[in-house]
């Protein structure tokens, strides 16, 4: 399977709300490192990503459908990937629906078993003006 054949796949256990599935695509490793896009900075190692996975998926958010809306970008090495780009992921809390645009960036080692594997995930928002000036371009 090639990296972005594994990430999708990724993304579909997650509107599936296969908690195994999602965790498969994790490099088992204390030095996995993941900057979510919730109100959390970062998630170091497998157990700590496992587990807040599951405090998601068990959670009132539910991600009903994703999609590439700029990229992705792919560049594939002989034991590693990078895939980045914007996703659009639809989503549903309560009664409220909305559709959250991110941006998205992971790298990915193949396993001894020949799958890909995310070793480190950014998923995030721009911030409104980090600067105080506006655009500068």
């Amino acid at each position: 399977m090639e990296p972005l054949q594994s990430l999708t796949a990724f993304f579909d256990a997650i509107v599936a709300r296969r908690i195994d599935d999602v965790m498969t695509m994790y490099r088992r490793s204390a030095t996995t490192y993941v900057f979510v896009e919730g109100p959390r900075w970062s998630t170091l190692g497998y157990d700590q990503i496992a587990a807040g996975w599951r405090a998601f998926l068990c959670s009132p958010i539910q991600v009903h459908r994703w999609e590439w809306c700029e990229g992705p970008i792919i560049e594939t090495w002989q034991e590693s990937a990078v895939i980045a780009g914007l996703l659009n992921l639809e989503t549903t809390v309560g009664s409220s629906s909305r559709t959250l645009r991110v941006r998205a960036s992971f790298v990915l080692q193949r396993n001894d078993l020949d799958r890909w594997q995310i070793v480190h995930e950014h998923v995030s928002q721009p911030m409104a003006d980090p600067y105080g000036i506006g655009d500068w371009i």
